[in-house]
């Protein structure tokens, strides 16, 4: 099976070799005669967006509030005690890093699993002011 990536290279067999658009390829005459006897390759699927390891806090407040999260958020930081750990950093961060174990302490708290965070992460990462 061949499949495209995003430049104009195939990867086919064997081993998954890559296929320059060469005319003077072997391999690659060998993917257009593939190709003539009506086979489809398997197209090119981009990557997921990397997870950014750290957001800033207007962009976690905004993803937040868009998600429906902010005011169980800020209900359950007031029932902390104002030297909480867990209340001191979501006050004061300027930024709030994915590896942040009071981000997953939160994150449990609202019943989050890790690529529900990642993808708020990656959401709020887009946010700009």
């Amino acid at each position: 099976m061949y499949k495209l990536t995003k430049t104009d290279i195939i990867i086919g067999p064997p081993g998954n070799v890559y296929i320059p658009a060469d005319p003077a390829n072997t391999d690659y005459q060998q993917y257009l005669a593939w190709l003539a006897e009506g086979n489809t390759p398997e197209p090119y699927v981009p990557p997921p967006p990397p997870i950014p390891a750290t957001v800033t806090r207007f962009q976690a407040l905004a993803v937040l509030a868009a998600g429906g999260y902010l005011d169980t958020v800020r209900t359950y930081i007031a029932t902390l005690g104002e030297d909480n750990i867990t209340r001191l950093a979501w006050e004061n961060a300027a930024d709030w890093e994915r590896s942040s174990p009071t981000l997953n302490a939160l994150a449990t708290m609202l019943n989050l699993t890790s690529a529900e965070v990642d993808a708020l992460f990656v959401a709020a990462s887009q946010v700009s002011a």
